[in-house]
This record gives C-alpha cells, sequence and structure tokens, in this order.
C-alpha cells in the first residue's frame, strides 16, 4: 500500500543504479545511488558505503565489482534473502524525508507492518534502498528534497560558470 499523499508530495523511484561515478583522474570515484523518479527527475545519494553499491549490483545480478575475496554482510542477505523473506514480508515501503543540514546527510524511514501494527524505523538511506531493492518495495523521496538538490546542484553549476569566466 502506498503510503498516503499529504503536504510534502512522495515522488516514487521508478528505477535505482548504483554505480561508481568518475572524477578527475587521479582522483577516487565516488559511490552513488541514483534515483529515477516518476516525475523524470533524478535524486542522487553521494559517497554511499561502497559495499551498498557492490551489493546492489550483486542484486541485480550485474557486473560485480569489489575488492578482494571478501563478501559483506549486504551480499550475504543478497544470497540468503529467500530465507529471510519474512523481513521482506513486514516492509511496506521506504521514504527518504528528511536531511539534517548541520551534517548534510539524508534520513530514510522504512514503515514495517506487524501484522496491523505499524513500526517505523528511521535509517541510513542507503541501507533502506537496499532493504527495499532486496525485497522488491516501493521507494519514495520527498519532492522538496529532490527540489532542494535541484537547487543545490544548480548554485553549483552557476558559481562553476562564474569562476571559469573570471580565469578567462
Amino acid at each position: 500500500m502506498p503510503p498516503p499523499r499529504d503536504k510534502d508530495v512522495l515522488l516514487e523511484a521508478r528505477n535505482v543504479s548504483a554505480m561508481l561515478l568518475p572524477t578527475t583522474p587521479g582522483m577516487p570515484s565516488i559511490p552513488v545511488i541514483v534515483l529515477e523518479l516518476e516525475d523524470g527527475r533524478e535524486f542522487t545519494l553521494y559517497n554511499v558505503p561502497y559495499e551498498i553499491i557492490v551489493a546492489i549490483n550483486k542484486l541485480r545480478s550485474d557486473e560485480e565489482f569489489r575488492l578482494g575475496e571478501r563478501e559483506s554482510i549486504f551480499e550475504v542477505l543478497v544470497d540468503f534473502r529467500d530465507s529471510m523473506k519474512g523481513i521482506g514480508e513486514i516492509i511496506e515501503h521506504v521514504i527518504i524525508d528528511e536531511i539534517d543540514y548541520r551534517t548534510s546527510l539524508y534520513t530514510a524511514k522504512v514503515f514495517f507492518n506487524l501484522g496491523g501494527i505499524s513500526m517505523t524505523r528511521k535509517m541510513i538511506p542507503s541501507h533502506a534502498i537496499f532493504l527495499a531493492l532486496l525485497y522488491n518495495r516501493p521507494i519514495y523521496v520527498s519532492k522538496s528534497l529532490v527540489d532542494q538538490q535541484e537547487e543545490f546542484e544548480h548554485s553549483l553549476r552557476s558559481e562553476g560558470e562564474e569562476w571559469d569566466e573570471e580565469e578567462e
């Protein structure tokens, strides 16, 4: 069941990509999760744990990229998800709807239905997204967060263009 729509519009993620974003030569790649939203926009989570990127790609059977032979707990969960399907049955949906402006970190809420008792847990967004993908549950993002991210990225591009003009 989708979450109730209130004053803050929630946008459903139609597609989720987990990848390493290339940077300038000599700099490390940035692990990101990109949510393609129902209104055609994207919401990007930067600097997510590398292990989540690996696990999401393993879940999707995409080409795996990892360091060494050791697996993370997230990869093990992918392998044993059918044995733990009870967890998936109680997850309703995930909503990314908060940002802490002091730390610039987002927060997600995972909604559970425990046989008529509702429970909400605040989680790291990349971990909540992984859980939703693991059990094929919907993921929503607050429209106001998407708007804020777009405004911030636009201001960064504008500042970069101004800086480039000053160099010439």
